[in-house]
């Protein structure tokens, strides 16, 4: 409640009011002082006063020698809420009988000042200001984001603050030039790519104006993206079980690999061998100065896998096996092979293959039970190994082969 003034201190205030009138009549930009006069004996409430957003005003008391001052501005009647910088601006210390004070948001502000002598006695004055709203002010608008530059993928924050923003503002965000936000100060966004352009459009009533369209000025986004990747080459050395990986990362320069095997390496292209069959999961790890990281992750199958053909053999002879023309492989699950003379005549063919996909069956040279001449016969196979690699020929799992040949009958 309102506290009942004494007809003294309604008289004292008065006289400060129609003191800062004619001070403000003689020059409005001279800064105003309000005068409370405040004894320390007395307490009372200070009549209201009203400014103009953006107006320096000071407030003061009738400074007594040897009193020490305390001053406080509140945003709300219970006093309890302090004024923050965005809504005023001290530009003197508020300890003497006088503050100088920059009112930046337009509002309702209540304000005490407490004054103590030498001896400990103490008083209060509990006055109010009004700000109101410039009018004729063309609202400006203006963004921040959280961060920037950023990784691919990172969840941003964009903050719109505007200044004399008239009545019932809106806002509407921009995306390189396509609407992505609307009708309130943040955007955030996780899919922005390099170089993309945020703004923002504030539209507003402003009196005796009428609508209001402004826009912001651009941020430009930095977005660095990494993305792992890597292939696998077998058989390096013509070695079963040694791979090499290759390394096909973008936009990093530090990697890690796990090799699925209790090894690990952070060499750009490594070279690993495996010595025993199993499938071993390879994960690269590749990142860059600005902590953007990615991962990829490939199922590694480790077979030994092999087909050799024989370049010759003799039927005659008593050395097994060099007398048989017999196919060397294993882990096949699918595989022909055809034996031809060279008018084209087929000689021999085989599909056999047991529960570990080595073939079974060999040629001896004949052909209806006849030995065939001595000579050069062709073969062709058609195989493919149980993980679905296929053959492509015999330099083991090379690609230089050819799935077809020549075989030499000596006799």
């Amino acid at each position: 409640m309102v506290p009942i003034w004494n007809r003294y201190v309604l008289q004292q205030t008065r006289l400060s009011i129609k003191l800062v009138r004619l001070l403000r009549k003689v020059n409005p930009h001279w800064l105003v002082w309000m005068l409370v006069w405040l004894a320390v004996t007395n307490v009372a409430a200070q009549v209201g006063n009203v400014v103009i957003e953006g107006q320096t005003f000071g407030l003061g008391v009738t400074e007594v020698p040897g009193n020490t001052y305390d001053w406080k501005i509140y945003t709300d009647y219970t006093l309890q809420t302090e004024a923050g910088p965005l809504e005023i601006l001290l530009l003197s210390a508020n300890t003497g009988p006088a503050i100088s004070v920059k009112w930046l948001k337009s509002g309702i502000y209540f304000f005490t000042v407490v004054a103590q002598n030498p001896r400990g006695c103490m008083n209060m004055k509990v006055g109010m200001v009004t700000v109101e709203e410039e009018t004729n002010q063309i609202p400006v608008v203006s963004i921040v984001v959280d961060k920037n530059p950023i990784c691919s993928g990172t969840l941003v924050t964009f903050i719109a603050t505007a200044t004399h923003p008239g009545t019932n503002p809106v806002y509407q965000w921009y995306r390189n030039g396509v609407q992505v936000g609307f009708n309130g100060p943040t955007y955030t966004d996780y899919t922005l790519q390099n170089k993309d352009l945020i703004n923002c459009i504030l539209i507003s009533n402003v009196k005796e104006i009428g609508t209001v369209t402004v826009k912001s000025e651009d941020i430009s986004m930095t977005v660095y993206k990494t993305s792992a990747a890597f292939s696998i080459v077998e058989n390096i050395d013509n070695m079963n079980g040694k791979i090499q990986l290759v390394n096909e990362s973008t936009g990093a320069d530090t990697y890690y690999w796990d090799f699925g095997n209790g090894q690990h390496s952070s060499e750009v292209n490594p070279v690993i061998i495996y010595y025993e069959e199993g499938d071993y999961p390879i994960m690269l790890a590749s990142s860059n100065q600005f902590n953007c990281a990615d991962t990829s992750l490939i199922k590694y199958k480790m077979l030994f896998r092999g087909l050799y053909i024989p370049n010759a053999f003799a039927p005659t002879s008593n050395s097994s096996p060099a007398n048989l023309f017999k196919p060397i492989g294993m882990n096949l699950m699918q595989f022909r092979i055809e034996v031809y003379d060279n008018w084209g005549h087929l000689m021999w063919e085989s599909t056999a293959i047991d529960e570990n996909g080595v073939p079974t069956e060999a040629w001896d040279g004949t052909f209806q039970g006849v030995l065939m001449p001595q000579g050069t016969y062709m073969w062709k196979v058609n195989a493919i190994f149980t993980d679905g690699t296929v053959w492509r020929g015999s330099d083991i799992g090379k690609g230089k082969g050819s799935a077809m040949g020549t075989v030499t009958l000596i006799r």
